[in-house]
């Protein structure tokens, strides 16, 4: 099958050459419009408990559920003041329903006098934009809110979700150039230094090029018809470039191999395909089985990437089979013309020697490779994971500088409350006397679970300490909230701010068959704390005839984190067994695919070790221009998991194809194991220097899960072909001798032999 495709691809090579060069032209054309139709976020399950409370609430109050900050600081004037509020309230003077179809609400301290969006030290406050459209849609008005805020003498800073995902865009559009900008010369250097010559080196970044552009030219298109998350641009671009340039190696390195045994051109390329190419296909199908996994998360984030990775390996895989063929048969001979060094094309004599020591000391090399691996993987022990935050973004970026202030100088609780709402059928009146009584005795129970600092709802208000006060309270108090009069209740009288206040508290939480607890946790919304308060909130009993539901940031961290690493192992699962049957027809053997998942892990863990290490530990914020949270991001290991496994198993493959193919000829494990060294090793650590050149770019952009990735990924590969390559599976392959290669002769019968052309 392979030679075929090779004859063809030779046959055709100008037809293959031009139908790529529209694909590529086409890709091209997509690429200034991409950003636009990609979206930020994605990191919430549409069909979690907390999603869907949220969209209860918002149906039946009838209010928006999607919130945006723009915090004010005044340069050490008092916020409460005369002046500051004078200027904020210029400020916001623009910010309408007109102006902005769809915000329903502007909340602020001058709006009701409430403190909490005041800041501790009382030289900041906050202005809430409550929208009723969803948080797409609100994303895409945040040029225009900055636009409309009135300039003042105070520094506005337009923060909050929103917000950060239209920073979030923006910066992944400009860290893509940046990253291209260090990654694709400096892989032709490295590229120049692996073949010695200009042609030769330039084919694998142009393959490489070719199958990112086209791929980001198909995310626009489902871009266009779906939604796809703006990290894909960047993931796809990192994995393709990897995956791209490393198979166009392998498929150039053999075709000069081919050539200089003494093979035509079209020979050659026939020969090359079959050979580099079939490894190649294998190769392509255990990278997009582990990206593949993370589209079965219910994340759209996550989902998209997995799209995404999946699509950029199949046209690495596309481009390698036919479009570098294809110019390959048009350059024959001149691959090696513009030759700047000289590079020799058989076996070296430092892997010829490399070999003859890991076959002599196999049991040597095995304990040295396990022993450096656990040191680099053993910070992984303590790490700790947060889901993404503002602090992704670099600190110059506005909503960073937004959430930095609310996060230090705000009560977060207060502003990120926990929403547990209490509905019932029929949408009778709330404020009936059994209702008020019933929702009066569960408010109470809130009150006193561990963790709560208060609630806020019509039936726990200040002063009012029991169901006849609330029932009698209400008597008097609902005919003045249309008028805002003042009202007389027994010896006190409430003045018409407070009852305006009240109006709103009503408008907020109090609908047609439901009523909404805001309970203000007493640890930060987004820790593990507030997260076990969630789960204690949803196993209350609700008051009889009702049913409750909890949605808020808390509630939407534990859907995260259960939706995430309550798949995870499944997931990974599947992964590791349809890498291991794929490996079974590549090998024949069911020895060799156990081995190699087994020393994938090993990889996979020096990722983890490194990104808790420099990240979570804090070492070199300096010279990697980032702020450590204490934390890693939750999505990077799954993220990582997937990604490497695939990408790993590049080398692992191209390794067990040149030592099965020595087996399949000699049936000596030694030879197969000499061969697969000597033919292979100097092609792999190359071709792990261009992955780690390339995704080691993505250190330089300033998206923090971005930079996390790039790094840890670079660094795995890094030790992945020296250490498990070279080193690990080698070893294991000899000590494992024969039994490496063992399928049982019944099975044997049964499995499809690709071994051949």
């Amino acid at each position: 099958m392979f030679a075929a495709l090779g004859r063809f691809s030779y046959r055709w090579r100008r037809w293959v050459i031009a139908g790529w060069s529209v694909l590529f032209l086409l890709g091209i054309a997509s690429l200034p419009f991409l950003s636009g139709v990609l979206r930020g976020g994605g990191f919430s399950d549409p069909g979690s408990l907390s999603e869907r409370a949220a969209a209860l609430i918002e149906q039946r109050l009838g209010t928006g559920f999607t919130s945006m900050e723009v915090v004010f600081t005044g340069h050490g004037q008092q916020a409460t003041g005369t002046a500051f509020r004078t200027m904020q309230r210029t400020a916001l003077a623009r910010l309408t329903s007109i102006s902005l179809p769809g915000l329903k609400q502007v909340l602020s301290y001058g709006s009701g006098g409430d403190s909490q969006y005041i800041s501790k030290d009382r030289r900041s406050s906050v202005a809430v934009l409550v929208f009723s459209t969803d948080k797409y849609a609100v994303q895409s008005e945040v040029p225009k809110v900055r636009e409309l805020l009135v300039p003042t003498g105070l520094q506005a800073y337009v923060t909050g979700e929103p917000a950060v995902n239209a920073d979030i865009t923006q910066a992944s559009a400009h860290d893509l150039k940046v990253a291209e900008s260090y990654a694709i010369p400096v892989a032709l250097l490295a590229l120049v230094l692996v073949f010695g010559t200009l042609v030769a080196a330039a084919l694998p970044v142009i393959s490489g090029g070719v199958a990112v552009t086209v791929t980001l030219g198909a995310i626009f298109l489902l871009g266009k018809a779906t939604n796809m998350s703006i990290f894909v641009m960047n993931t796809a671009s990192l994995l393709g470039l990897a995956v791209g340039i490393d198979y166009a190696l392998f498929v150039v390195a053999r075709f000069r191999e081919e050539l200089a045994g003494g093979r035509e051109v079209a020979g050659a390329v026939e020969a090359t395909v079959a050979r580099a190419g079939r490894s190649v296909f294998f190769s392509g199908m255990a990278v997009a089985i582990g990206i593949l996994g993370l589209a079965l998360f219910p994340f759209p984030a996550l989902r998209s990437i997995g799209i995404g990775g999946a699509l950029v390996v199949f046209f690495s895989v596309g481009v390698a089979e036919t479009l570098l063929p294809a110019l390959l048969g048009v350059f024959g001979p001149r691959v090696n013309s513009l030759r700047i060094i000289r590079v020799p094309t058989g076996p070296s004599r430092f892997w010829t020697r490399w070999s003859s020591w890991v076959l002599r000391r196999p049991w040597v090399a095995l304990l040295a490779s396990l022993c450096l691996i656990v040191l680099l993987a053993s910070p992984v022990t303590h790490m700790r994971m947060q889901m993404p935050t503002a602090a992704v973004l670099p600190p110059t970026a506005e909503a960073r500088k937004g959430y930095d202030v609310l996060t230090s100088q705000f009560d977060m609780g207060a502003l990120s409350p926990i929403s547990v709402a209490v509905d019932w059928p029929g949408g009778s009146d709330a404020f009936t006397p059994a209702r008020l009584a019933s929702l009066f005795t569960f408010g109470r129970q809130l009150q006193a679970q561990p963790g709560v600092a208060s609630v806020q709802s019509i039936v726990t208000l200040p002063g009012v300490g029991s169901g006849l006060a609330v029932m009698l309270f209400w008597q008097a108090v609902r005919p003045a909230l249309q008028s805002g009069t003042p009202v007389t209740i027994g010896s006190a009288r409430l003045t018409a701010a407070q009852v305006t206040s009240l109006r709103q508290l009503v408008g907020g939480t109090t609908g047609k068959g439901i009523v909404v607890f805001r309970v203000l946790p007493a640890a930060d919304p987004s820790s593990p704390a507030a997260s076990d308060l969630v789960g204690r909130l949803r196993a209350l009993s609700p008051p009889p005839g009702t049913h409750i539901v909890v949605a808020g940031e808390s509630a939407g961290r534990l859907d995260f984190f259960q939706g995430l690493y309550g798949r995870f192992p499944w997931v990974a699962a599947l992964v590791l067994l349809a890498t291991y049957l794929v490996l079974v027809l590549l090998t024949g053997s069911l020895v060799a695919p156990l081995k190699a998942i087994i020393v994938n892990a090993c990889t996979i863990a020096i990722a983890y070790g490194t990104i808790v290490f420099i990240f979570q530990d804090a070492h070199f914020q300096g010279l990697l221009h980032f702020t450590s949270s204490g934390a890693v991001d939750a999505t990077a290991p799954i993220i990582m998991f997937c990604a490497l496994f695939g990408v790993s198993m590049d080398y692992e493959v191209f390794l067990l194809a040149r030592m099965h193919e020595a087996w399949h000829s000699t049936h000596d494990a030694d030879i197969s194991v000499a061969a697969g060294l000597t033919r292979s090793g100097r092609v792999i650590v190359s071709a792990a220097a261009l992955v780690v050149v390339v995704t080691g770019s993505f250190a330089f952009t300033t998206i923090t899960i971005t930079k996390m990735l790039g790094i840890g990924i670079a660094a795995a590969i890094a030790m992945d072909a020296l250490l498990v390559r070279m080193m690990l599976v080698p070893a294991t392959m000899r000590i494992l001798g024969r039994w490496g290669w063992w399928m049982p002769a019944r099975l044997s019968s049964r499995v499809p032999d690709l071994s051949g052309d």
